[in-house]
């Protein structure tokens, strides 16, 4: 049974599931007797997409197997291809910053006046803290937070 690939619904589809794209219309029982090949009509319970685009057991597999490794499955012509997802770049720059604006609250504590932690300290953090604004947009390379030492988060 044929396998197929759909763009329009990103999706595989196989006939043993979907059902045929195509049936042999009924025959007279003439035509039978005259040996006459039945002609084949589109099945309309079958449910594989107009778009889809047969491709092979084979193919099948391959593509199968990169959409689990976390690639996108695409058409180029009249073949599909697996190829790397396109990177959104705004929700990227939004997960970046999420993930610094996190590291700035849980360092907030450390400029407290009440904060027990040695002058040297609280400029180190006071540091890291600007370090993070300072971050270039789209980098993702955060800098390395001071180190407290166990009497400092005891405290």
């Amino acid at each position: 049974m044929a396998r197929y690939f759909s763009p329009s619904r990103s999706s595989f589809h196989m006939e043993e599931i979907d059902g045929q794209r195509q049936i042999a219309a009924p025959q007279s029982a003439a035509e039978i007797k005259a040996g006459k090949r039945p002609v084949m009509v589109d099945n309309p319970d079958c449910t594989i997409p107009l778009d889809a685009i047969e491709i092979t057991a084979e193919k099948h597999a391959a593509l199968f197997d990169a959409q689990a490794a976390g690639k996108q499955i695409a058409t180029r012509g009249k073949k599909a291809i697996a190829i790397e997802r396109p990177v959104d770049v705004d929700a990227r720059a939004a997960a970046i910053k999420l993930e610094r604006n996190q590291k700035l609250a849980a360092s907030d504590w450390t400029q407290l006046p009440d904060a027990a932690l040695e002058p040297e300290v609280k400029a180190e953090w006071a540091a890291y803290r600007q370090a993070l604004r300072d971050l270039e947009p789209g980098s993702s390379e955060f800098p390395e937070s001071p180190r407290l030492s166990p009497t400092q988060i005891e405290q």
